[in-house]
This record gives structure tokens, sequence and C-alpha cells, in this order.
């Protein structure tokens, strides 16, 4: 598969950001950049008290960059229907959930040997016929990417050239870590094509945007499709919002979501996920995913056990 990277433009937000996460007190092992997040040779990454505090995409961010592996959780998934006829049921090998052999291999490659708790629960619903919609709270660490993209890559037709599936993520890096797993996952699917919606990409005039799978943030998303008119999703057949609480406490993010979310088809798949879910993530979730699934984590589960919570001492004063 190919996808095109952002330029070089972005790498002195991308230095700041890594600026942030490292002044929030992590030990210098912990606290290493992701691979796909770009650096000057000469970035400079001091701790500075004047910095500001991060906001919830940096926080997230720092969530993925921690997380390196799956979080063997043993953690309880609530399950709540709004069609009780809907079927439901968990698996517990990813052979049970009839890939195509080139997305088995991408999951062998990737290290991934048994579902987790996450994705037991998730991928049959994600990847049911019909296709039903879903809610899912699920943090950074338990799988959900590897999830949600192997329902990307699933509701592929190679045959047709044509957008049929769309990711919004809040912030470039959380979007091209994104692309990274769905890249890996379908790197043997290669008649699978991906586009990333991200600032920095360029079009040419009066191009059309022919990828099978987009992924990108809100506003270079909402820009291609209105002011550009190069991305059309006519076809589109399943539809990913990430990071739901990030994007609602980001600035113009949830017009721009539900700008975007007008323009799908009715018979399109909706999926959300979000880290936490409080009134305001329920209330946006359940505007814009009709008759969904929901799955939660129980109130006492949802801190990630390989995540410890401390509080900094500064000059001997909290």
């Amino acid at each position: 598969m190919s996808v095109d990277w952002a330029k070089a433009s972005e790498e002195q937000e991308a230095e700041e950001l890594a600026s942030k996460v490292l002044n929030l007190g992590l030990s210098k092992d912990a606290s290493k950049p992701p691979p796909s997040v770009p650096f000057t040779s000469g970035a400079t990454l001091q701790s500075s008290e004047e910095d500001s505090a991060p906001s919830a995409a940096e926080v997230s961010l720092m969530r993925k960059v921690l997380c390196k592996g799956i979080v063997e959780s043993k953690n309880d998934v609530e399950v709540l229907r709004k069609d009780p006829n809907s079927p439901l049921y968990s698996v517990k090998t990813f052979e049970a959930l009839q890939l195509r052999p080139e997305l088995l291999q991408g999951i062998y490659d990737m290290g991934f040997k048994l579902p987790s708790k996450i994705q037991e629960t998730t991928l049959p619903t994600l990847l049911a016929n019909p296709p039903q919609n879903l809610i899912a709270q699920s943090q950074s660490g338990t799988g959900k990417t590897a999830a949600f993209s192997l329902g990307l890559l699933s509701r592929i037709d190679p045959s047709k050239r044509c957008t049929q599936a769309l990711c919004l993520s809040p912030t470039y890096e959380l979007a091209l870590q994104t692309a990274q797993t769905v890249m890996a996952l379908g790197k043997h699917c290669t008649d699978v094509t991906i586009k990333c919606a991200v600032k920095g990409e360029t079009l040419t005039r009066g191009s059309k945007i022919t990828d099978h799978i987009v992924i990108g943030t809100p506003g270079k998303v909402l820009d291609w499709l209105t002011k550009a008119r190069a991305l059309s999703l006519a076809d589109c057949c399943v539809f990913v919002l990430d990071e739901a609480d990030v994007m609602i406490a980001t600035q113009g993010h949830q017009d721009q979501s539900v700008r975007i979310h007008k323009q799908l088809p009715r018979t399109c798949q909706m999926m959300l996920f979000s880290a936490t879910y409080d009134g305001t993530v329920m209330q946006f979730a359940e505007a814009i995913v009709p008759n969904p699934v929901i799955m939660r984590l129980k109130r006492e589960e949802e801190t990630l056990t390989n995540i410890r919570q401390a509080c900094h001492h500064h000059g001997g004063r909290l």
C-alpha cells in the first residue's frame, strides 16, 4: 500500500509536541517519540516550567507513546444494545473472524497472537453482516486502533476505485499513527490504497481522490470535501471517529466532524471510540451514531494498569 506522508513543514509542530510530552515528568526511557513523528536534527527537548499544560490531544498521544504493546487486561466490558435482537458474541482467536488471508498475515507480522479483551468483544460487531454501528470506550494500549483498522480493511472492495472508508483523528500525529497501524495490518493487501488528509498534504487543481481509505483530521477532510471538491463520500461504507473526547475538547473539531458526517450515506457503518465516556461525549456520540451497540469499561476499570498516576512536587510544594 502507499500513503503520502506530510511534508517537512510539520516538523516544528512535532518538535513542540515532543517537548510538552517530555515535560510531563516522565523518565527518559518512557518518553521516546513515536516513529511516525518526524524531528529536525537540531531539535532541543529541554524541560521548562514555563511551558503550558498539555492539551487533551497531547495527553492522548503521550499514552500511545507509553503503550508500546497491548496491555494485558482482565477488565470486563459492559455491552448495551439498543436492538435486543442484534446478535453479539466474542471471539478468542483471530482465525475465528474469517478474515481474508492477507489480513491474518498482517496480524501475525505485527506480533498479535490472541485478541485483547476489547478486541474479543468489538471485532465481531465491527465485522458483522449486516454492519452494526458501534460506540466503544477504550483507552490507548488496549488494541483499539488495531481493532477498527481491521474493520476498515475488511470492508474494502479493491475492485472499486473510490473512497470506501474514512477515519477522523483529532490531530496530525494521531492521524499518522492510525495510518501506520492500518498500513502495517494491510501491508499484504497490495490492492488497497490509503491517503492521509493532514496539514501539509496538497492536491493538484481538479484532482480526484480515489484511494480506498482516507485517514485524517476534520479540518483537512472537510476542506477536501467542500473547497477542493476532490473527495467524495458517496460510496463510503465505514466511518470511524477516533478519540471522540479529544475531538470535543479541540475547538472547531466537533462542528467539522458533524458537517463531514452529514456527507455520509445513511447505510454507512459508524464507529466511535473514546477513552472517557462522560455526558458530553455520550451526547455527541448518540447524535451521530444511530442505533449503536455500546461497549463501556466498568467505572472502576477505566484506568490502565500500565500507567501509574502520581503527583509531582516542585520545590517542596504541590
